[in-house]
């Protein structure tokens, strides 16, 4: 409906313009076209003061009332230590530029007013003027020269590459329709290679599996720096050209297919400082209209746009970004997840073991798995949760031999608890699915739970210690009528029998039931 209304107004106006046009041009008839012309360039060129007047007037008031919005003043000044010199060139091209456009607006409509056509008016024959031409060649040039001179000076100090020894924080950041794709080294502090080839549905940056960087590195769902950390974002896009822009921060870069770019900046306020700024202005001490419930400084953040229009869903490539204290980025950095290790371990696209070797972040999360069952069975108060599956140890098939990866990791965690802790005596089960003859099986269980006791006996763990029984397809855990379910039977199991631990426990317990007895 408005826009009905608006073309409305729009075709009346023209309407309007044209019936005036003919009751001039009627009006210069009657009363003779050369006094009709004078009466018109006089009227003409008063209207255009005043028009200069109004439309300067406008000019300086609406940007001073918008400079808090669109100008980067007031509570959005720049946010990053390099923002600073952009935000001082922008100030000294503003008020350059201004000075010029002011000026530059009253000549125009002041020669319109003093120069309009009159009678007897006669123009002056000027074909060159030396003092006029240096003038007005030599101040835009020296004007010019300081501002790109700054220009390029403080180019060259936002677009600095870190060094080699620089302590920094590296992220990527991939553009593509219509969403980024971001990543964050793991404890490594690296990012690991990657290959646009290797791009696929469970791999959407391309990431090259054998590379052991790539193994800790996780994708997050929104951006949390520290504030005071110099940061290098790598920039890439997977389609077409999008654009990295962080606007309070003043960063702006494109992501170029197949040309990666990048940008480094620190944050120097944190997400809760900026709010606090904003809370001093009165325009965003009002109600969000998203949330009524609280004032707009309450629930601003920062943000990750594509400044390029990149398609038709362009306006939904937003990401969140939270700007937070040290203390709070090494917790959030605590409770994210490894991709390969949520989305690609174990399955069809992992290309490891290699070479018979595990990944150090696959061993480190496999021994970290085995001491905390082995610390919640020692720390048990009954006799079923004392026991727990070495998920890990495995036998080449149908017979009882240790695979190598079985005694170089699984294993390995065991004989390292064992010296650890040298009151500790456990149980070794062995289990089968109910495939083939069930004496058969019950023999086979044995051979297995035994092998791996002279396993842990070679590797010097005393044998009294030990404890191998097996049982066979006795004690399922899973249905056997899967696959699944067989391979889940077909287990080895640690048993906490005495010491550690769980000794004080048993200790404490008999004394207790010593005293009530007596």
């Amino acid at each position: 409906m408005t826009a009905l209304l608006a073309i409305l107004c729009i075709i009346l106006i023209a309407v309007i313009a044209v019936q005036i046009g003919k009751v001039t041009e009627l009006a210069s008839k009657i009363r003779g076209e050369e006094d009709a012309q004078e009466r018109s360039n006089r009227t003409t060129s008063r209207w255009l003061l005043v028009f200069m007047v109004l439309f300067l007037v406008f000019c300086i008031v609406s940007a001073y009332y918008y400079k808090n919005y669109m100008l980067g003043y007031g509570p959005h000044e720049a946010a990053s230590a390099h923002g600073k010199s952009l935000d001082r060139m922008f100030n000294i091209t503003t008020i350059v530029t201004g000075i010029v456009f002011v000026i530059t607006q009253i000549a125009l409509f002041w020669f319109s007013y003093k120069y309009r056509q009159r009678k007897g008016g006669k123009a002056i024959f000027m074909p060159h003027n030396n003092t006029l031409e240096v003038v007005w060649t030599v101040i835009p040039a020296v004007v010019m020269t300081f501002l790109v001179v700054g220009g390029l000076d403080a180019w060259n100090d936002v677009m600095a590459d870190v060094g080699t020894d620089e302590d920094v924080i590296e992220i990527e950041a991939m553009g593509y329709q219509f969403a980024w794709q971001l990543r964050y080294p793991g404890p490594d502090g690296k990012l690991g290679a990657r290959d646009f080839r290797l791009t696929s549905g469970t791999n959407p940056v391309g990431q090259d599996w054998t590379d052991e960087a790539n193994l800790d590195d996780f994708h997050p769902s929104e951006i949390v720096l520290p504030v005071g950390k110099k940061v290098r974002v790598r920039i890439l896009a997977r389609d077409v050209l999008h654009d990295f822009y962080l606007p309070q921060f003043r960063v702006k870069m494109d992501a170029v297919p197949g040309m990666p770019t990048y940008f480094v900046f620190t944050p120097e306020k944190t997400t809760e400082e900026y709010r606090q700024s904003l809370r001093e202005y009165p325009e965003y001490q009002v109600p969000d209209p998203a949330d009524p419930e609280k004032q707009l400084w309450e629930t601003f953040n920062y943000e990750l746009a594509c400044a390029e229009l990149c398609g038709t869903g362009h306006w939904s490539m937003r990401r969140l970004v939270r700007i937070v204290s040290e203390e709070e980025y090494k917790d959030w950095l605590d409770q994210q997840q490894s991709y390969y290790m949520t989305a690609i371990y174990q399955t069809e696209n992992d290309p490891w073991p290699i070479d018979g070797e595990l990944p150090s972040v696959v061993s480190g999360a496999r021994k970290q798995e085995f001491n905390s069952l082995l610390d919640g069975a020692m720390n048990a108060g009954s006799a079923e949760d004392r026991t727990f599956v070495l998920k890990y140890v495995t036998f080449e098939s149908g017979s009882a031999a240790l695979t190598e990866l079985s005694k170089k990791y699984e294993l390995a965690n065991v004989v390292e608890a064992m010296n650890e802790y040298p009151e500790l005596v456990i149980g070794l089960g062995g289990h089968t699915d109910n495939t083939g003859d069930a004496e058969a099986n019950m023999l086979l269980s044995q051979q297995r739970a035994e092998a791996v006791r002279d396993y842990l006996v070679a590797n010097g763990v005393p044998a009294d210690r030990l404890v191998a029984t097996g049982y066979g397809q006795n004690d399922p855990l899973g249905d056997n009528g899967t696959e699944a379910g067989r391979e889940k039977n077909r287990r080895t199991e640690f048993t906490v029998l005495a010491g550690g631990l769980m000794a004080d426990v048993e200790t404490t317990t008999e004394e207790s039931a010593t005293e009530e007895t007596e």
